[in-house]
């Protein structure tokens, strides 16, 4: 664990100083619910610009990686340095001690370096919802903050680079199939399962999750192969 201060390494972000920061933890660019958590985001992000919100991402990956996960599912938001990394994720609840990995979350740091949420999404039966953090800006009531240039973040993805090290970085086409697959098994699994049950509900939960992660990550599917 390194010594960086994860709520001044966020607030440092800012190109704002009266913003504050979504920052957005992903297992990886190997991962299809990572992919579609990303998505999500980027779909929202010029609301999170007009309640005053800016994005960093976060992930324990290479910066070669990183970059080619910011190409491949058109990320136009800055992310948290290496030296920080375990840090931040430490205090967002989204770090995996065994794995020494960053895992699927969010959280909202105010503009005065205090938490305003935090959401575990690596578990997809899990409650909450990215949209949460637009309910918690409202309440904030901040000035809006320049939205980012999109960097190609409409529109499909034309391909995803390989970054130099080999690690695997999701196609948004072969990250839809598989949220599509797990979307088709948890409308199966909720059909089957007592409506009142608590298994039902984790059922629909996932279903809601995934058929959100499904819609995000199609938006970058070209309209030649199948979505």
């Amino acid at each position: 664990m390194t010594d960086a201060d994860p709520v001044r390494t966020v607030l440092a972000a800012r190109t704002s100083a009266a913003a504050a920061v979504l920052v957005i933890a992903l297992r990886g660019g190997h991962w299809p619910y990572s992919c579609g958590l990303a998505g999500v985001v980027r779909r929202l992000a010029p609301r999170l610009s007009a309640a005053g919100a800016e994005v960093l991402l976060l992930a324990s990956e290479t910066p070669g990686t990183r970059q080619a996960i910011s190409a491949a599912w058109r990320l136009p938001f800055p992310w948290v340095p290496d030296v920080a990394v375990e840090a931040v994720a430490r205090e967002l609840g989204a770090w995996d001690q065994a794995s020494g990995r960053v895992l699927d979350g969010l959280g909202l740091l105010g503009p005065d370096g205090a938490w305003i949420l935090r959401q575990d999404f690596d578990d997809p039966s899990g409650t909450g919802s990215p949209e949460d953090v637009l309910a918690a800006l409202r309440r904030a009531a901040l000035a809006p903050v320049p939205a980012l240039p999109s960097a190609g973040a409409e529109g499909p993805a034309s391909g995803t680079p390989a970054p130099a090290d080999g690690t695997l970085v999701r196609d948004p086409g072969q990250a839809a199939e598989i949220l599509r697959r797990a979307l088709a098994g948890a409308d199966h699994l909720a059909r089957r399962l007592p409506p009142a049950s608590a298994a039902a509900a984790n059922a629909e939960r996932t279903r809601l999750r995934l058929a959100l992660y499904l819609q995000s990550v199609q938006d970058l599917v070209p309209a030649s192969c199948p979505a």
